[in-house]
């Protein structure tokens, strides 16, 4: 089992990443991720996420969120 510490900072580095790569604030980016559910998906699926790369990730995040009707 993984701590709840662990998965919330993983998930700070996630939105951190997921901002710069597009060009926008940690506020931006959470609201966005949030929007669109990407912030339960990093929750749900830690376990896996975390043994990947950042920028895989936060490329996979942008790919879910379009699923959903993000523009990014």
């Amino acid at each position: 089992m993984y701590s709840v510490k662990d998965i919330a900072e993983y998930i700070v580095v996630l939105i951190h990443a997921f901002a710069r790569r597009f060009s926008m604030s940690e506020a931006q980016a959470y609201r966005y991720l949030r929007q669109y559910g990407a912030i339960k998906v990093a929750h749900d699926f830690y376990d896996v996420m975390h043994t990947q790369p950042f920028d895989d990730m936060v490329e996979s995040l942008a790919s879910y969120c379009r699923r959903k009707g993000g523009v990014l």
